[in-house]
């Protein structure tokens, strides 16, 4: 941080219990480049909000930490008081953590109802992999059930179709994706392949919903939809969220608390009131004009 630099607001106070996901002093850097330092979050649920900053600022950087993609190299993660350092994304998203991603990472050529069950179906068997003795035993039996029971179509098989079918077909309804259930997800429009993504997500049953570039290519009218979606999930499905956009009247329109990160540093934390006047905030990201055009005074 600079020499001139105000100090950011720590954290709330929250116990690693009862936070959902929690970082204490996380700092990354590859080779001699710092793309995170001393970042410091806590979500809990009912939580909504959102991680801004330029481009190359450390957002994605923060988000591949939180899920395991990256590796803090000081620092420490907790998902729902559980230490996650050196877990795998899997793992984590075992655990609760669910994210998407600012490009699209659906399987293009299954259709939006198996894509969601994908999701659906790989928490069910991570879940069972937990039980009996030995992860990796249990899972290969399960894996091995499971082919057989395929294979053979048999009454349990089908019935666990049947739940997986429903549940992925549920997900896709909350999305406004019932229409598009049969299409293959390359043919969706690309606001629907946002929503899609979303749906796959919830498809893991996470208590945390991590949103990177959720209104990317998307029309008004459907980011004016999406912030209404948005706050119905974190309501409908106990979550917490957290978003990272570019679009800062979303932004500033759904999330409660704000974090703004500039070359990997937290600059600011508070209310959107607070940030989007924030002197920091407007020379590092925002700029005069978005001030002026929101009648605001630094």
């Amino acid at each position: 941080m600079s020499a001139n630099a105000q100090p950011v607001a720590p954290v709330a106070p929250a116990t690693k219990s009862a936070a959902l996901l929690r970082t204490d002093g996380v700092s990354i850097q590859f080779g001699g480049l710092k793309a995170l330092t001393d970042f410091r979050l806590s979500i809990q649920q009912g939580d909504l909000q959102g991680l801004i900053g330029p481009n190359g600022a450390g957002k994605s950087t923060a988000f591949n930490v939180l899920t395991g993609v990256y590796q803090p190299s000081q620092g420490e993660v907790f998902v729902s008081g559980t230490k996650v350092n050196g877990r795998k994304p899997h793992q984590i998203n075992l655990l609760g953590v669910a994210r998407t991603f600012q490009n699209i990472r659906l399987f293009r050529a299954l259709t939006a109802l198996d894509n969601v069950k994908v999701a659906c179906r790989a928490q069910t068997a991570l879940h069972q992999s937990r039980m009996g003795v030995g992860a990796k035993l249990a899972n290969a039996a399960h894996n091995y059930a499971d082919w057989w029971k395929a294979l053979l179509l048999t009454p349990s098989f089908q019935r666990e179709e049947r739940r997986l079918t429903a549940q992925a077909e549920h997900l896709l309804e909350v999305m406004g994706l019932s229409h598009r259930r049969d299409e293959e997800a390359r043919n969706l429009p690309y606001g629907e392949q946002r929503r899609l993504e979303i749906a796959r997500a919830l498809g893991s049953q996470p208590r945390v919903l991590l949103l990177d570039e959720p209104a990317a290519g998307m029309n008004t009218r459907e980011k004016a939809d999406l912030m209404v979606l948005i706050r119905k999930l974190r309501d409908d499905f106990k979550l917490g969220v957290l978003v990272i956009e570019h679009d800062m009247k979303l932004v500033m329109g759904i999330c409660e608390q704000i974090t703004v990160l500039d070359h990997g540093e937290t600059i600011a934390r508070g209310a959107p009131a607070e940030v989007r006047s924030d002197r920091k905030v407007i020379e590092a990201y925002l700029g005069d004009s978005y001030l002026e055009s929101h009648g605001g005074a630094a």
